[in-house]
């Protein structure tokens, strides 16, 4: 599993703390947590919490009239406009300097339930989902609201949230998506593949091949982003980089059944991997897509076989996070 992000009002607290220390909040600055929210551009909560936090470790104090005071110098005489303050904020990849709190849960939280619905239904909580990361019910349902978006949750008829099953219907239709767009974003993105990367990636295959044993999961992992990752990731289109990712649950479906059922050398796999990278190394882009469709479909089929194991298998024998709960 993903470590979780930290609390919301952490990274506020965080931004904060950072920006006083280095003088960008001067002395006696008055900070209100209305203006410190817009400046932000997060919710009051997190704010509050961060500011009282930043008081107890003494860099703020209370403001006798309203709000708080950086440091122990005088308050200024001008309510600031913190718009002004040239603020260190972190590059948070969206519209606000902080990136609001479904942001950044929400992968962590696909990981996790994607990782359990190969092994049937599960119910999510959202109190404990709330407790677990350390965010608001607002939060929460913002995040498996854009779940349920991806296809990922649904809710049934008593309102709870639902994950799983991972279905052989829904890996088809994934499998259906991802053979046409994965070789696409392979044409786009060979001509910006390194030769010297490749042959890397053609080595690590060929180590696999030869290992008298199977390889480490880690080492393994690392040759599928090699093939399914790195070499799709030049392509232009963002869309379509944003939808790959999502198209990808035979990996998924791969891996738990090398963590919890049993460890199979793939020779097939590697080699199918090896036959892409030639075609890249040699220049092919056309064979490289087709060897590539190929593969795709090799392991759907693998895939499907090794997710009817797992649907019958029980829980995984890892702890699973507490907002998930299996049903079925």
């Amino acid at each position: 599993m993903v470590t979780a992000p930290e609390a919301y009002y952490e990274v506020v607290r965080r931004v904060l703390e950072d920006n006083i220390r280095t003088g960008a909040l001067p002395g006696g600055t008055r900070l209100y947590v209305a203006a410190l929210a817009d400046r932000l551009g997060v919710s009051r909560s997190p704010v509050k919490r961060a500011l009282e936090l930043l008081e107890e470790d003494g860099l703020l104090r209370r403001n006798e009239a309203q709000g708080w005071l950086v440091g122990d110098e005088p308050a200024s005489d001008v309510r600031p406009n913190l718009h002004l303050f040239e603020l260190e904020l972190p590059d948070s990849g969206s519209a606000t300097p902080v990136k609001p709190g479904w942001e950044r849960i929400l992968q962590t939280v696909a990981d996790e339930v994607v990782d359990c619905i190969p092994f049937g239904i599960w119910k999510i909580s959202e109190t404990e989902l709330c407790s677990h990361f350390g965010v608001s019910r607002t939060v929460t349902r913002e995040v498996l609201t854009r779940l349920h978006e991806r296809g990922l949750v649904t809710k049934n008829r008593a309102s709870h949230w639902i994950a799983g099953p991972l279905s052989a219907q829904m890996l088809g239709e994934l499998h259906d998506m991802r053979r046409l767009l994965e070789p696409l974003a392979l044409r786009r993105a060979a001509p910006h593949l390194g030769r010297m990367t490749l042959i890397e990636m053609r080595q690590r295959v060929e180590a696999a091949l030869a290992a008298p044993h199977q390889p480490a999961i880690e080492d393994f992992d690392r040759i599928e982003d090699d093939l399914h990752r790195t070499c799709v990731a030049p392509q232009p289109n963002q869309r379509l980089a944003a939808a790959l990712p999502e198209l990808r649950l035979s990996l998924v479906v791969n891996r738990q059944f090398s963590l919890h059922v049993a460890r199979h050398h793939e020779s097939a796999l590697l080699l199918e991997h090896r036959l892409v990278l030639d075609h890249l190394i040699a220049g092919d882009t056309e064979g490289a897509a087709t060897a590539l469709r190929f593969h795709l479909d090799a392991d759907h089929d693998r895939a499907r076989a090794r997710l009817k194991v797992l649907s019958v298998f029980g829980e995984p024998d890892a702890k699973v996070v507490p907002y998930l709960m299996r049903i079925v």
